[in-house]
């Protein structure tokens, strides 16, 4: 498989058969994925960055394919559809609202996937796992009862990901609500990829997620959520001021960190803590799963997104558990967001462990994180989100660890290589080879906005030869 995600505004601004020609027959795409949204231009007080800002990290970034002849602008968006409200009665959350440019708009999403069909295109869409509406990235309206919380009991300050507590049943109901929505509303989609079905942990406090009070249900008891959250509390204030040199130098790889918490007494609250994600994160995927099959769309296919080893261990994402809900796994390979990640850990951590080397603790991080073939700059400034025509991080040998842990880890269950277009021509063709090849020819690129097209012939040519 090549599935390629095409946001409805590219049908909007370049018309459905010419994006289907590009995927098609260019890039030799045999899946694709879209949502149910329209767009339209707004200002920089109303509106959103396209693309995402990615929590001012990604400012850099550029469309390779103009929308309104722009390639960075401001937007707002409408759903494509008008939600059947019945079905939202047993959630505090209510469904997205259509309006005037639904009316206008919106048929363009059923005709697109209509057309696709007709290709003989597999068809997805992709929603938000756990961020009501849920119909497109960075739009939130969680309410403060459903926040995920630190041990500490607060909120983490500007988040990439604004994902609920995944302890909530109304969340959970929310879900299960669009999906029965939009599988009723469009049935010429195959299936639904969820985003962010677990705890992602872009920044370095959303590690520390979830305490939120729901969460103490899924516990023995309240003395065990509090022995787990009081033992966090105790490993944030560790990583926050009690670093040194001679503890950083030492950590190279998982079992040098175990090791250090074995040595500090809390390496079993922290099991405790990561089996306890595991178990929220692989309800969260089951429940939505039992609920398609009990709606009768027991042939539509479920696909979660997932970080990959050795992200998914603090995001809560266990492949062989999930692995039983699943028509595959996408594991994330977004090379770019791997500095944005480590430069946002180093940024607080040496924020708060003044003296501590600087090139020590990036060596630590980018070790932990197994994000680069090559060591680490010297300095933390050195460590940042790669312009577009900037060479992402050395990944060949990497990535194929983590495919190879990945898949080891789910079993029989397929894991996709996703890809991110974001990146020079060249460099986007040697990630997008390798991770190809390392996933057994399983691979979705995300997004057709990032896909030139001199990456499309590219594309074409790496699933001619292989």
């Amino acid at each position: 498989m090549l599935g390629i995600t095409v946001l409805p505004e590219y049908f909007q601004v370049e018309g459905v058969e010419h994006v289907l020609d590009n995927c098609q027959d260019v890039a030799r795409a045999n899946a694709i994925t879209t949502s149910p949204y329209v767009m339209r231009l707004s200002t920089a007080e109303e509106g959103q960055r396209e693309p995402p800002i990615d929590a001012g990290a990604g400012e850099v970034r550029l469309l390779d394919r103009p929308l309104w002849g722009k390639r960075q602008l401001f937007v707002k968006t409408s759903p494509s559809f008008h939600a059947n409200k019945k079905l939202y009665e047993n959630t505090c959350y209510s469904p997205p609202l259509g309006d005037e440019y639904t009316d206008a708009e919106g048929e363009i999403v059923a005709t697109a996937l209509a057309a696709m069909k007709g290709r003989g295109l597999k068809t997805f869409f992709q929603v938000q796992a756990a961020i009501p509406p849920g119909y497109r990235v960075q739009f939130s309206g969680v309410l403060d009862k459903d926040e995920p919380l630190m041990p500490q009991g607060q909120r983490v300050e500007n988040r990439v990901a604004a994902n609920a507590s995944l302890a909530s049943q109304d969340i959970l109901n929310y879900q299960i609500a669009l999906m029965t929505d939009l599988f009723q509303q469009y049935p010429d989609v195959d299936g639904l990829r969820i985003d962010w079905p677990e705890y992602p942990p872009y920044k370095l406090d959303s590690v520390f997620l979830d305490f939120n009070n729901q969460v103490s249900h899924w516990c023995a008891d309240e003395d065990e959520f509090t022995q787990i959250r009081d033992g966090l509390i105790e490993v944030y204030h560790w990583s926050h001021g009690k670093l040194s040199n001679e503890i950083v130098t030492k950590l190279t790889d998982l079992e040098s960190l175990q090791e250090e918490f074995c040595n500090l007494g809390l390496h079993e609250v922290i099991g405790k803590w990561l089996s306890l994600k595991k178990r929220l994160v692989t309800n969260y995927i089951g429940r939505i799963r039992a609920a398609m099959d009990e709606s009768g769309f027991k042939d539509k296919l479920l696909v979660p997104h997932a970080f990959p080893p050795p992200f998914h261990r603090i995001s809560g994402i266990d492949y062989q558990a999930v692995g039983d809900f699943a028509d595959h796994i996408a594991v994330k390979m977004y090379t770019m967001h791997w500095s944005m990640i480590a430069r946002f850990y180093l940024d607080q951590l040496a924020h708060r462990n003044p003296t501590v080397d600087e090139a020590a603790l990036v060596q630590m991080v980018y070790s932990l994180l197994d994000i680069s073939d090559s060591t680490g700059p010297e300095k933390i400034e050195d460590v940042k989100y790669p312009g577009p025509l900037d060479p992402q991080l050395p990944t060949t040998i990497v990535q194929q660890r983590k495919f190879d842990q990945a898949q080891h880890e789910a079993g029989d269950t397929q894991i996709a290589a996703l890809v991110h277009g974001y990146g020079p021509v060249d460099e986007f063709a040697q990630r997008f080879r390798l991770a190809y090849n390392a996933s057994g020819h399983f691979a979705w690129v995300n997004r057709y906005c990032y896909l030139s097209d001199d990456k499309l012939r590219v594309l074409g040519e790496i699933i001619h030869d292989a």
